[in-house]
């Protein structure tokens, strides 16, 4: 039998740095870097590094391919465990401006190799996921282009397991501002609402 399901809520807070390397009119070298807590910051929940290749067929149209790796925090009896995370993916990317509005889509597939945990011990084992990720955007340009709203929602599905109660992952409702610096530098800054599934 099922059992009684639970609900936590917690707050983090995420610290991230994206760099965009261009490679010609075509193709680019697209990383990431971040730091994300939770309980506000008293404690660890990912470091993360991205990075990926990126063709684009035009300037609203991209395809790209990398791979990422995440320290992930689990906490057993206030003991810190740290597990690792393998994680090729795959993307469509496709922006579609509507007047002086954007509406910004992303198809992103996942391949997760996740680090198991037995006895609050890490052994050498991982788990395969594959998931599926839709994310959409609209982009509000205010002020000359140099100021964006943002609002946006992703959910992310793990197909493999569509008959389970594992098939949703989680789902991402979000609302930022976007501000322009200068021609090669933005700050972003967003509030994020998860809602995300965890099994026993």
């Amino acid at each position: 039998s099922d059992a009684q399901r639970t609900t936590q809520h917690t707050n983090m807070f995420w610290a991230g740095y994206y760099n965009t390397i261009r490679l010609g009119n075509k193709w680019s070298i697209a990383s990431d870097a971040q730091l994300r807590t939770t309980d506000w910051t008293n404690k660890w929940s990912q470091l993360l590094v991205r990075s990926g290749l990126a063709y684009s067929f035009n300037k609203n149209f991209s395809v790209t391919g990398g791979f990422a790796f995440f320290k992930n925090a689990k906490y057993a009896d206030k003991e810190l465990l740290l597990k690792n995370e393998w994680r090729p993916w795959q993307e469509l990317f496709y922006q579609l401006p509507l007047h002086k509005i954007y509406l910004v889509q992303r198809l992103r597939t996942e391949q997760l190799f996740l680090h198991q945990v037995v006895n609050n011990k890490n052994i050498n084992s991982y788990q395969y996921i594959f998931r599926l990720r839709y994310k959409f955007e609209w982009q509000f340009p205010l002020h000359e282009n140099n100021i964006r709203l943002l609002i946006g929602n992703e959910i992310m599905v793990n197909p493999g397991y569509i008959n389970t109660k594992l098939f949703f992952d989680q789902n991402r409702t979000s609302a930022g501002v976007n501000f322009k610096l200068n021609s090669v530098t933005n700050l972003q800054c967003q509030y994020i609402k998860i809602f995300q599934w965890h099994s026993n």
